[in-house]
């Protein structure tokens, strides 16, 4: 009964908050911008108000976690105050540069570095990090990679209706697996909370969307997803970091080779464009929801991976 409560919390919460934002969105012409920008394929404007949604229903969940085991988790508060400022970088990204041609690479470089900087401090603080070197620095540095790496990985999905959240989605579900098989009763919990808040996300979501989750909550994602991964590192042990990488799948190899190609062809990895493993399967002429399926069932295929080799 605990863990239905830890999933529909956040779930139920998400599903209200998304169309209650969505409409605020529109009265106060807070929206997307469609025309223009090469980056944009919906064609009218859309709220990106859908990360705000997920970051509070995840917030209550985690609270509601704290008050029923009545035991204060500093765990907890690292994850609460680097998922807020991560998520406040991102509806900075939402809001001063809805469209390319206001992006600034240099300011957003270093923006990039300092928020995902602070955040790893907060983690660290709180007792998180990645275990595969005990020494502080070099833990120090992989955490700041990890969510340096993981935030980007989901907002380059963030790009086709329904592709970043569904990913996510698949790979809690992963998440939930391996915390199911090792025991790993926080990662458990952690995966089960923010399933329930992407599932009512992705309600609206769903193509054609009606609400987009923005660059706010492809960071939050992102964050969370690396938390999880540092969650079941172990010291020195390369396939406890290999499996959650592959569990994460492809916003990590996607992103990976998009940075790659972006340095190579001597373009800033910063300014998008229409590059992506989903984008080159749409201009086959696929259809939106096959490209999805396509998508999930390579994503399905990782997890089990990264299932297989953490074991």
């Amino acid at each position: 009964m605990f863990y239905l409560f830890i999933f529909f919390i956040p779930f139920l919460t998400s599903l209200i908050l998304t169309p209650l934002f969505k409409k605020t969105a529109e009265k106060y012409h807070l929206y997307d911008i469609a025309k223009g920008d090469v980056l944009k394929i919906h064609k009218k404007p859309i709220s990106v108000f859908g990360g705000l949604a997920m970051l509070i229903a995840v917030i209550i969940g985690l609270l509601f976690f704290v008050f029923q085991r009545q035991v204060f988790d500093w765990r907890i508060a690292g994850i609460i105050l680097g998922s807020l400022i991560v998520f406040l970088l991102g509806f900075w990204d939402d809001l001063k540069w809805k469209h390319i041609s206001q992006i600034k690479p240099y300011q957003k470089f270093s923006l990039l570095i300092i928020f995902p900087l602070i955040a790893t401090i907060i983690l660290l603080a709180s007792g998180i990090k990645i275990n595969f070197f005990p020494g502080i620095y070099l833990a120090g540095f992989l955490t700041f990679s990890y969510i340096f790496v993981f935030m980007n990985g989901i907002n380059y999905q963030d790009g086709m209706d329904g592709l970043a959240g569904g990913l996510v989605a698949i790979s809690l579900i992963g998440f939930f697996v391996l915390a199911l098989i090792s025991g790993n009763d926080f990662a458990l919990i952690l995966s089960f909370i923010l399933l329930g808040a992407v599932f009512g996300f992705l309600i609206f979501n769903f193509p054609p969307a009606k609400i987009f989750m923005g660059d706010s909550g492809a960071y939050f994602l992102g964050f969370i997803l690396a938390v999880l991964a540092m969650i079941f590192s172990k010291s020195y042990n390369f396939l406890s970091i290999l499996g959650p990488i592959f569990i994460v799948g492809i916003p990590i190899f996607d992103g990976v080779f998009t940075n790659i190609r972006r340095l190579f062809s001597k373009k800033s990895i910063f300014l998008g464009d229409r590059r992506h493993f989903y984008d080159r399967i749409l201009q086959r002429g696929i259809s939106t929801k096959k490209t999805l399926l396509i998508c999930f069932s390579l994503q399905i295929i990782s997890v089990a991976i990264g299932i297989l080799i953490y074991y």
